[in-house]
């Protein structure tokens, strides 16, 4: 096991019970109370007749209920006098050391004590109390690494080599004790009933694994991409992204599919025992999510609000979105949802300023109620110099949680009681993307999962520096080639000052997964315009021709222009080789072969070269009877002259540096430009994946395809299907959400 240090840095706790405004003026009230007891600590008397002030050691109390402050270890005093940190204490000195005092708030409190002896002479301690709502829920929730605290067990799912890594954490040493082969690509795991239980998302399965290794399989519906799983009321309950539902597994069968919400990912169990769900990409109008009772009886949607500040270089506005993990507090009384926050209201066309690299995205962090959904807008945190939060887990009091910024390597503190940023560790691993926490806190498990790495750091004492204890490898061979595994490396990371500047963007933070954010940017400063970000799935690279939708880069390689400008790094090529032989256009000489990192970027986006299975299709993979219908209407409207050929594409160049674009009627003034001259028309997409890929259209003008085919077509430029029947139309409409590159006969 390569070892590698981690770096904590450390931002000291507030003391007093208030949401503090900043984590900079907890650190100085904490450090003037550290270096006052140091100083009374110098000035105490040593030998015979020495007073000396002790006021414990710090503790936890629950609001509500007697919490004891003992003096009983000071030296040489014979009175003594409380001050609770709350604005309350004793008025006058007691000959008792010890006080009981009930505080009716959460929140860390510096209580005081001064002892005073015969002479006359006063000392004083303090002590931290950490006051929290009772515990009255053990949180469960998805990710994709998981305790089972009895065995002493983490285990962790490697996506990339279909398998599940199991490691004994006994000893603060992560052992290897089984790797066992899953279902096709597992994204999350949990314990159930004695067996880890695992989500694959590309097996259509769960893969049920025993201590001793032995498997059981359960299948769930072909295509319906199953995602978070989480173990609640004696059953397993497993979303399925793909169908919008979640499926309820008991005793190994799959027993019911719940109607939840589009593009579901993330789930947990609620205190009330009913279970939420998160909507991974969010609609332009604010974050989504949904509560569900176990049996499917009652469905409650949730909301996320859309942020409209302006953006600036330490906060900006936008749609909360990538919604994954739900973490519940186990006092019941908070909900943290990690995520990015998009600036889709920044660009010239739209609020007339330009999108900034800080603009884009920024990690955020929401809070809801539990039992309510009511969001706590105002305590939504934005992190400076970070582009995505991926995973969120509370302390077993509730009053830390940690979050990891996949971009940026690193894992955040924060302190629930006072608001504050409460440490940093950097450089966990390439794309830490799941956390688990030990039931004694201390213990903080890492999914690294670009570094194929587990993690194990020690977090037990909120005023040290964590170790770095354990680190393990998590697949057992690596499945990608060297060069495609650096590619994505780099595709997923922020931190390389090369791609961008101050860890905000990374190519995954708008393709996570290789996938369209469902977002429309407004790139008209780039000398582009309103732009519908396209998946890169199925794609292969270059393999339907240039990229964009207006044709402007000829090789994957010409994204160097990307991490230089709107990202604002200092690029993968060497000054020399980039501004030379015109180099320094996107369709100027080829970049390809003079930037190793550069050519592996493109070799792993060359790698995506397979498209999601439509959940449309047939449970044999076959058309639908209306899709059968929908095809002959695709053929007999004219759509297969420019969607031609296996990829449904006629993109291309007809002469060197001049793509074929066709001018469908789409284009509006917000259209702007193309390498900042006219443009004249728009390269035509694959039809392959539109079952996932709304909005639609070059500027997402499209909410759906019957938006497309009807009213973003009135002169049939793009098809002729203003004279087709509701019912043509619903064939048609039911054929394309069938394409995911399966050949049909």
């Amino acid at each position: 096991m390569r070892a590698r240090s981690t770096l904590w840095v450390l931002a000291l706790l507030g003391c007093d019970g208030s949401r503090a405004p900043d984590a900079g003026a907890l650190d100085a009230a904490l450090d003037a109370a550290a270096s006052e007891d140091a100083a009374l600590d110098a000035s105490t008397d040593a030998g015979p007749g020495a007073l000396t002030a002790n006021a414990g050691d710090s503790l936890y109390a629950v609001v509500g209920e007697p919490a004891r402050l003992d003096g009983s270890r000071s030296i040489g005093a014979t009175r003594y006098q409380w001050d609770f940190g709350d604005g309350r204490g004793w008025d006058a000195p007691r000959g008792e050391p010890v006080a009981e005092v009930v505080y009716e708030r959460p929140g860390r409190f510096r209580a005081f004590l001064t002892v005073l002896d015969d002479a006359g002479r006063r000392r004083t301690a303090s002590v931290l109390v950490n006051v929290t709502d009772a515990i009255v829920h053990a949180p469960r929730a998805s990710g994709s690494v998981a305790v089972w605290a009895a065995r002493e067990e983490v285990a962790v799912v490697s996506p990339d080599s279909d398998e599940l890594a199991v490691f004994s954490y006994a000893e603060d040493t992560l052992t290897l004790v089984r790797r066992v082969a899953t279902g096709a690509e597992p994204r999350t795991v949990t314990v159930h009933e004695g067996r880890w239980a695992v989500a694959c998302a590309a097996g259509d399965e769960v893969t049920l694994v025993a201590p001793d290794g032995a498997i059981a399989r359960v299948a769930l519906p072909r295509a319906s991409r199953p995602h978070g799983i989480v173990s609640a009321s004696g059953a397993l309950f497993v979303t399925l992204g793909a169908l919008g539902e979640v499926a309820r597994v008991d005793g190994g069968v799959l027993v019911a599919r719940l109607p939840a919400v589009e593009d579901a990912r993330g789930i947990a169990e609620l205190p009330d025992g009913r279970l939420v769900v998160s909507r991974w990409r969010s609609p332009d109008e604010g974050g989504r999510l949904v509560a569900l009772s176990p049996d499917g009886g009652a469905r409650e949607a949730w909301a996320l609000a859309y942020d409209p500040r302006p953006a600036s270089d330490t906060e900006s506005g936008g749609v909360p979105s990538y919604l994954d993990t739900i973490a519940v507090s186990p006092t019941g009384r908070l909900a943290a949802i990690p995520s990015t926050q998009a600036g889709i209201g920044e660009g010239l066309a739209r609020n007339g300023l330009p999108l900034t690299f800080e603009g884009t995205v920024r990690a955020a962090v929401s809070f809801l109620d539990p039992a309510s959904g009511a969001e706590d807008f105002a305590g939504r945190r934005l992190l400076d110099n970070r582009g995505l939060a991926s995973a969120a887990v509370f302390s077993s009091r509730g009053d830390f949680l940690y979050l990891t910024m996949r971009g940026s390597r690193t894992v955040e503190r924060f302190d629930v009681l006072t608001g504050a940023r409460a440490g940093t560790a950097l450089d966990v691993g390439f794309a830490p993307q799941g956390l688990a926490l030990a039931p004694d806190d201390r213990r903080l498990f890492v999914d690294a999962y670009l570094s194929r790495e587990l993690v194990m750091l020690d977090v037990g004492d909120p005023g040290a520096i964590p170790r770095e204890l354990s680190r393990a490898r998590i697949p057992s061979v690596e499945p990608l080639s060297e060069q495609v595994l650096r590619g994505k490396i780099l595709f997923n990371d922020a931190a390389d000052p090369r791609l961008g500047k101050d860890s905000y963007l990374a190519c995954a933070h708008c393709h996570l997964d290789g996938l369209a954010d469902h977002r429309t940017w407004d790139f008209t400063d780039r000398g582009e315009g309103l732009r519908d970000t396209i998946d890169l799935v199925g794609r292969a690279g270059l393999a339907h021709g240039p990229l964009h939708w207006s044709a402007n880069f000829d090789e994957v390689q010409d994204f160097e222009h990307d991490l230089r400008g709107a990202f604002r790094g200092h690029g993968l090529m060497a000054d020399d080789d980039f501004f030379a032989g015109g180099r320094d256009h996107p369709l100027g000489a080829p970049k390809a072969g003079r930037s190793a990192d550069l050519d592996a970027l493109a070799a792993y986006v060359a790698s995506l070269d397979r498209y999601l299975p439509s959940p449309h299709r047939a449970a044999d993979g076959s058309l639908p009877d209306a899709a059968a219908r929908g095809r002959a209407v695709f053929e007999a409207a004219g759509c297969g002259r420019c969607h031609a050929g296996p990829a449904l594409t006629d993109s291309g160049f007809v002469a060197p540096g001049v793509p074929r674009l066709h001018d469908v009627g789409t284009l509006a003034p917000s259209s702007g430009q193309r390498l900042g001259a006219a443009l004249e028309g728009i390269d035509t997409p694959t039809l392959h994946g539109l079952w996932h890929s709304a909005p639609y259209l070059h500027d997402g003008s499209a909410r759906t395809l019957q938006d497309v085919l009807t009213t973003r077509n009135p002169d049939d430029r793009h098809g002729v299907t203003s004279g087709l029947s509701a019912a043509a139309l619903d064939d048609l409409v039911a054929y394309l959400l069938c394409l995911d590159g399966t050949p049909d006969p």
